[in-house]
């Protein structure tokens, strides 16, 4: 296949995690790129690659995945869309489908992610919640102080107390910077913490959002957080959260407005 007879589609992924060992295909079990390459193919009748804006983790869910392929077929856009969503599992929903300019890569592209994480603060974790949310039943916890460390937190700083190790992931350095943390609440009572910045390391996400419950829980404290940062050590941050309750919510490919 050349690039002159190439066309690159992009498609936006919505996928409940729960079963699935990951965006990354996987000799451990299930993945949601082997889903979604084995249908492709069976529309397409021939082998394709995907690329993928994020290798979201074992139980990780995503409202705004993207991931594109290349084929030599001229397609119809709204066939495709349709004959996705009838032949993908129920876990797995394509948002959108588009054409786009062959130099697009949905990876080195991106100028930044939003991730979202669920906490349920309340005495029970309903039925519904448990694969969506992290149960932290704690009438205690404070979540002005909380704020309070996002803010610390957020700029441009060596994050590497917040990264856990990985064999196939190396870094040239562990700089980020994190745009916002932003706390609400739903109708559901969960507290939701949306995290977005320009890059996020291997666990990144479920770092802060760990090291941000254990400041509400008033095990680490505030002022300990500079140190934690310089420190680069993982060890002394807060707990990592679950992976279920944290899902990929946007990727950007022009920078957000900032508020």
């Amino acid at each position: 296949m050349t690039c002159s007879e190439s066309f690159n589609i992009s498609l936006l992924l919505a996928y409940d995690g729960t079963l699935y060992f990951g965006w990354q295909t996987t000799a451990m079990g299930p993945s949601v790129e082997q889903d979604l390459q084995s249908v492709l193919e069976q529309i397409l009748q021939h082998p394709v690659v995907l690329q993928a804006a994020s290798r979201t983790d074992r139980g990780v869910h995503a409202l705004g995945q993207v991931v594109n392929f290349l084929t030599s077929k001229q397609l119809c856009l709204e066939k495709l869309h349709k004959s996705l969503n009838a032949l993908l599992p129920s876990s797995i929903v394509v948002l959108q489908v588009e054409l786009q300019a062959l130099c697009f890569h949905p990876t080195l592209d991106a100028v930044g992610k939003e991730y979202v994480y669920l906490i349920n603060p309340q005495k029970f974790q309903l039925p519904l919640l448990r694969y969506k949310s992290w149960h932290v039943p704690d009438d205690n916890l404070d979540w002005d102080l909380a704020k309070q460390a996002a803010c610390l937190l957020c700029g441009r700083h060596d994050f590497s107390a917040f990264c856990n190790r990985h064999e196939g992931r190396i870094y040239p350095h562990k700089i980020r910077e994190l745009w916002w943390i932003h706390f609400n609440t739903t109708g559901e009572g969960l507290i939701c913490i949306s995290l977005a910045g320009n890059h996020f390391l291997y666990k990144m996400a479920r770092n802060l959002v760990g090291t941000l419950v254990d400041v509400a829980r008033k095990k680490l404290p505030l002022l300990t957080l500079a140190d934690i940062l310089k420190g680069k050590k993982r060890a002394a941050a807060g707990v990592c959260a679950p992976a279920h309750g944290l899902t990929l919510n946007r990727v950007f490919y022009k920078p957000p407005n900032r508020v």
